[in-house]
């Protein structure tokens, strides 16, 4: 260790008064440009926030959300199987899914700012009542019905 600090200061006394004014040099130009780009990259990221936050409008957004509709969905034939026999459609889900609506149960308004307050025993509403399908099985059917249901239970046991 003692030969390393020895061999650095030799070579600094070894180096001229020009040397030195090089060194200091380059290590400021290195310094400037790193800071520079810094500095660059650093404005452009603002910049590019501040934009998106000027054009950003909440109403609009809205808008386009209430106006969306999902781009149609290619199946191929296993899938177009398993829709048709699905309890379910995808088409089905996704039209429930519109016809919802969350209930309020308070609504304050602080400086152009809507407030609502959320009821949580009943949260979702439904705007229209979907069709009921009841099929109803005969006196007849449902005798035979239970009659095997007890003929499996048998077997099982």
């Amino acid at each position: 260790m003692k030969n390393l600090i020895l061999n650095i200061i030799e070579f600094l006394k070894t180096l001229t008064l020009i040397d030195y004014i090089l060194y200091i040099a380059i290590l400021i130009l290195i310094i400037l440009i790193v800071s520079l780009v810094y500095l660059l990259k650093t404005t452009d990221i603002e910049n590019a926030i501040s934009e998106e936050d000027e054009e950003f409008d909440i109403k609009n957004a809205v808008e386009e959300l209430k106006d969306y509709t999902p781009r149609e969905i290619e199946l191929n034939d296993y899938e177009k199987e398993q829709e048709e026999n699905a309890i379910i459609s995808y088409d089905e889900l996704v039209n429930n899914a519109r016809n919802n609506k969350i209930n309020y149960v308070d609504e304050k308004i602080n400086d152009n700012i809507s407030v609502k307050k959320f009821d949580l025993d009943n949260l979702v509403s439904d705007d229209e009542e979907p069709p009921m399908n009841v099929r109803v099985l005969s006196y007849e059917h449902e005798e035979a019905f239970l009659a095997a249901l007890k003929q499996l239970q048998k077997l099982l046991d």
